[in-house]
C-alpha cells in the first residue's frame, strides 16, 4: 500500500520539493547503513580480466557504499572471480590512515551526500598524493561526481553540446546575469541527484528571489536541512524536448543506456522511476563517447535531452552510476550493450552485466596496468 502511494505521480512530484524534503527530515529516519545484497543480487555474465603473468595483483581495499543498490558488492564479485586479494576498508574510521598502508588500491565511494563527498575527496587526495595509492574513482573523478558546476566548466571548454549554463559566485554579477536569461530557466544546487534541488524558474522575479536568498547571510534553504545554497547560483537553459531524457553509460568501447520519461505536468525525469529500455540513438552515444575521451573515466554517465530543434543536449555528467539491475540496455526486448569498433562502426551484443564490474575492470586496464608499464585492452 505504501509503495503504491509513493509511486503516485502527485506524490513523486511532492517528494522532490524543498518543503517536503526538509519536513521529512524532522521525523525519525534511520541512519544510512551499507546494504549487502550478495545473497540475492541478480545473476549476470562473468566479467574477467586477462592479467599479465609478470605483474602481481594489487591488494584492494573496498569502501562500502550506503546506496540502496550497492556498488561495493559488485566490486567484491569481480575481485573474487579474478583472484584479487582484497578486504573491506573502513575509510571513515579514526585508523583510516594506518589501515590504508596495507592496500595498493582503494575502490569505492560511500554516497553522494555532501559530507561523504567532502570526506572522500580529502582522503583520496591524501592517499594519492602522499601515500602513492591508486584510487577508484580517482581524485579528479570524485571532484566531478555530483559537481554540476565543474561539469559545466568542462563542457564549456571542450565543446561538449551541454545545455547552456551560467554559474556565478558574485551577487552583483548574478543580478546582472538573470536579466539576460530566457525564461523559464532551470535552477540547480550542488551537490544534488534524483531531481532534488532542480527547479523550473518561471520568470525574472523567481530568479531574483533565488539570488537574494543564495547571497544572504544564511544562504538559501535546500532539500537537505544541513545544506544551504550559499554564495552561488546555477542557471541552465530550459530545453523544450520530447518528454524524455536519455541516460547513456560509457565503459570503454561498451555503451549502455535507457530513456526516462517525464511525469505529466513536470519537467524532470531523474528519480521519477519511469524508465523505458529500448535502442539508443547513435548521435547520443557518440556524444557520450566523445565526452569520455576528455574526461577519461572508467565509466561515464551522460544524461541528455533531445530538443525539439532536433539536437541533443547534455544536461549532466557523472563518473559513477547507481543501478538496480544487470540489464541497463534493451534492444527489441533483449538485454545487452553496444560495442564500438576501431573503424567507427558499432554492433549490439546480447548479455547481462553488472556495469560496476565492467567499470572496475576498465580501471585496471586503463589506469592501473599502464602505471605498471603494462598495456592491455578490454574485449
Amino acid at each position: 500500500m505504501l509503495k503504491t502511494i509513493k509511486n503516485m505521480p502527485v506524490v513523486k512530484k511532492l517528494r522532490k520539493t524543498r518543503a517536503y524534503s526538509r519536513l521529512r527530515q524532522h521525523f525519525p529516519m534511520a541512519e544510512l547503513q551499507p546494504i549487502d545484497d550478495r545473497g540475492w543480487m541478480a545473476d549476470a555474465e562473468a566479467v574477467t580480466i586477462d592479467w599479465p603473468a609478470q605483474v602481481s595483483k594489487p591488494r584492494v581495499g573496498v569502501v562500502r557504499d550506503f546506496d540502496p543498490y550497492p556498488r561495493w558488492t559488485k566490486y567484491c564479485r569481480f575481485l573474487d572471480r579474478n583472484g584479487f586479494p582484497y578486504d573491506i576498508y573502513d575509510v571513515h574510521a579514526q585508523s583510516w590512515l594506518e589501515n590504508a598502508r596495507q592496500f595498493d588500491v582503494i575502490v569505492g565511494m560511500p554516497s553522494c551526500e555532501p559530507y561523504h563527498l567532502e570526506e572522500l575527496r580529502e582522503k583520496y587526495f591524501f592517499m594519492e598524493t602522499f601515500l602513492g595509492k591508486m584510487c577508484y574513482p580517482s581524485l579528479s573523478h570524485t571532484m566531478l561526481y555530483e559537481n554540476k558546476r565543474l561539469e559545466a566548466y568542462i563542457a564549456q571548454l571542450s565543446g561538449i553540446p551541454f545545455a547552456p549554463t551560467r554559474v556565478s559566485h558574485d551577487r552583483e554579477d548574478a543580478l546582472r546575469l538573470i536579466k539576460h536569461l530566457t525564461y523559464p530557466v532551470v535552477s540547480k544546487i550542488v551537490p544534488g541527484s534524483g531531481s532534488y534541488g532542480v527547479e523550473l524558474v518561471p520568470n525574472l522575479q523567481g530568479s531574483q528571489k533565488i539570488v537574494t536568498e543564495a547571497f544572504s547571510r544564511q544562504g538559501r534553504k535546500t532539500c537537505k536541512c544541513y545544506l544551504r545554497q550559499k554564495n552561488y547560483v546555477y542557471f541552465q537553459d530550459y530545453i523544450p524536448n520530447d518528454g524524455y531524457d536519455i541516460r547513456v553509460i560509457v565503459i570503454g568501447r561498451r555503451v549502455f543506456g535507457y530513456y526516462r520519461k517525464v511525469l505529466q505536468g513536470d519537467f524532470r525525469a531523474s528519480g521519477m522511476g519511469l524508465e523505458e529500455k529500448r535502442a539508443l540513438p547513435e548521435e547520443a552515444m557518440r556524444i557520450a563517447l566523445q565526452a569520455n575521451k576528455l574526461i577519461k573515466s572508467p565509466i561515464l554517465v551522460a544524461d541528455m535531452l533531445h530538443g525539439l530543434d532536433g539536437k541533443y543536449y547534455v544536461i549532466e555528467l557523472s563518473p559513477l552510476s547507481q543501478v538496480d539491475s544487470p540489464e541497463e540496455l534493451h534492444v527489441n526486448g533483449i538485454p545487452g550493450n553496444y560495442v564500438f569498433h576501431d573503424d567507427g562502426s558499432f554492433s549490439f551484443e546480447e548479455g547481462k552485466y553488472w556495469i560496476q564490474e565492467l567499470a572496475l575492470r576498465q580501471f585496471f586496464l586503463d589506469d592501473y596496468l599502464p602505471r605498471r608499464g603494462q598495456w592491455a585492452s578490454a574485449d
